[in-house]
This record gives C-alpha cells, sequence and structure tokens, in this order.
C-alpha cells in the first residue's frame, strides 16, 4: 500500500507539473515522454520491441508528434520555422509508417501481421489522442486551456474513482463479467451520476473565478459532457482489459509501481481526450 500511494503521490506531482507549465514546452514534452512509455509497453504487449527499425519509426513519430503540435500553436505563422514545421508534421507519419512496412517485409514470417497492424494503430492512435490535450490547451484563444486540461483528466479518473465507490457498497450486477469481473452495472451508473456533479461543481467553481457566466444551458451540456466522458472512459479501460487478457498480461508495465504500467493508468485518458475535445468543439461551453 505504501508502495501504491508514493507512486500515486509522484503521479500526481507530475500532473500538477503539465498544469502550471501548460503554456510552455513542458506539457509537450511530458506528453511525448509519456507516448513513449506507452508505445514501448503496448509494443512489448505483442513481443514487438525486437523489431528495431519498426520500434524506431514508432518512437520517432510517437515522441516528436505532440512537439511538432505544440510548434503549430506557439510559431507565428510569419516565422521562418512555421513552413519547416508543417511539413515535417505532415511527412513524418508516412516516413515512420513505411519503417514498419519495411520491418515486415524485412523479417516476414517472425514479424507478424498481428503485430504489424497493432503497433501501426497504436502508433497513430497514442499521439494523436494525447495531441488533443494541446489542442484543448489552445482552443479558441486559450483562454480556458488549463480548465479544459483538468476537466478533461477528470473525465477519465474521477469517473473511474466514483464507479470504483458505487460498484463497492451497491454493485450486484455484473456488467461484463468476462472482461472485468470487478465491474458493476451499478458501478458504471455511479460513474456517470458522479462525474456529471463533479463536472457541474467543478465549472461552477471556475465560472465564479474567472467571471463567466453560468446558466442552465451550459450547465446541462457540462453535466452531458460529464456523463459522455464517463462513458467513453470505461470503454478505454475495458479495450485496454481486453487486449490484456487475450495476451494473458497482468499489467502493461512496472513504471508505477503498485499500479502497473503507464497504459494502465492512461487507458481511460486515451478514449476520453479525444471524444472531449470533439464535444467542446461541437457543443461549445465558453
Amino acid at each position: 500500500m505504501a508502495v501504491r500511494l508514493i507512486s500515486s503521490g509522484v503521479g500526481i506531482v507530475i500532473v500538477l507539473l503539465a498544469f502550471f507549465f501548460h503554456n510552455t514546452i513542458v506539457l509537450p514534452l511530458l506528453l511525448s515522454a509519456c507516448v513513449g512509455i506507452i508505445r514501448v509497453e503496448l509494443s512489448r504487449a505483442v513481443e514487438g520491441t525486437e523489431f528495431k527499425l519498426a520500434m524506431t519509426g514508432v518512437m520517432v513519430y510517437g515522441i516528436s508528434e505532440p512537439i511538432l503540435n505544440y510548434l503549430q500553436y506557439v510559431i507565428s505563422p510569419e516565422s521562418a520555422f512555421a513552413e519547416p514545421v508543417a511539413i515535417a508534421r505532415r511527412l513524418i507519419l508516412p516516413v515512420c509508417l513505411f519503417a514498419l512496412f519495411i520491418e515486415f517485409l524485412w523479417h516476414h514470417g517472425s514479424y507478424k501481421l498481428e503485430q504489424l497492424s497493432f503497433m501501426g494503430g497504436a502508433m497513430c492512435f497514442v499521439p494523436w489522442s494525447l495531441g488533443k490535450l494541446i489542442d484543448m490547451n489552445y482552443y479558441g484563444s486559450g483562454e480556458h486551456g488549463l480548465f479544459y486540461l483538468v476537466l478533461a483528466l477528470c473525465g477519465a479518473w474521477i469517473a473511474d474513482s466514483g464507479a470504483y465507490f458505487s460498484g463497492v457498497f451497491l454493485g450486484k450486477h455484473k456488467l461484463c463479467p468476462n472482461i472485468s469481473p470487478k465491474k458493476t452495472v451499478e458501478g458504471f451508473v455511479g460513474g456517470l451520476i458522479s462525474n456529471a456533479v463533479i463536472f457541474l461543481g467543478i465549472f461552477i467553481v471556475y465560472a465564479h473565478i474567472r467571471g463567466v457566466e453560468f446558466n442552465v444551458i451550459t450547465g446541462i451540456k457540462t453535466a452531458l459532457l460529464g456523463i459522455v466522458c464517463a462513458g467513453v472512459s470505461v470503454l478505454g479501460d475495458l479495450t485496454f482489459s481486453v487486449i490484456k487478457r487475450e495476451k494473458g498480461i497482468k499489467d502493461y508495465g512496472k513504471i508505477m509501481p503498485g499500479h502497473g504500467g503507464l497504459t494502465d493508468r492512461f487507458d481511460s485518458v486515451l478514449f476520453v481526450a479525444p471524444v472531449f475535445y470533439l464535444f467542446v468543439h461541437a457543443f461549445t461551453i465558453f
């Protein structure tokens, strides 16, 4: 338990660091580090880390994408660096994908189609998904970037806590016993409700501090966003649980003692981040 608490404390400090320096290079650097670790863990799950060229492509794209995304927001269009950054961002994905296909041809027979498909899909999905946190940070004028970051991560992690406690005290009916035996229908509903309430609470406090107008329509949209994020959070959790079951592994890694790998902590974030961004983009809260 002590190890788990210490590990959680370190994780919280890193998240707070990202919040405090959210308008600097620190945020994309931390996201790049997260993407790199998650990519190694997922590649290890399908025994793909031994294929060096494929791993190089996976890591180069995963680490560079959050940084290039950030640079496109902070570099002036008139800057001499604007065009090179835009070109690099357009070219780096196809070049890195070619690395996977060359590896597939080079080691045909030992490098399986399943490994190619999974590593290629995850290579695109993970940096794209976590990159939405940068898009949120600079959404619109960027004035409410920190608020969006906090709310998005709450949408993933608070929902899990709400579902856990609801399941412990009220859980009777299994949600999907073949995938996650401990999840219950009551816990799932509790997660939806708790997320809606917490989203509303955070928004009311933020609106009061910033002097932003709060009305019924905004409240409904905020609560609905909380419910959507809670549902998507469970989807992400279950999806990565299925992968672990199929590959016969308990955790994706050991980087967070007592918790497992970084993927085990970010499985729901990977699904929530893009959905949160799309929701805010479609149904403007501010």
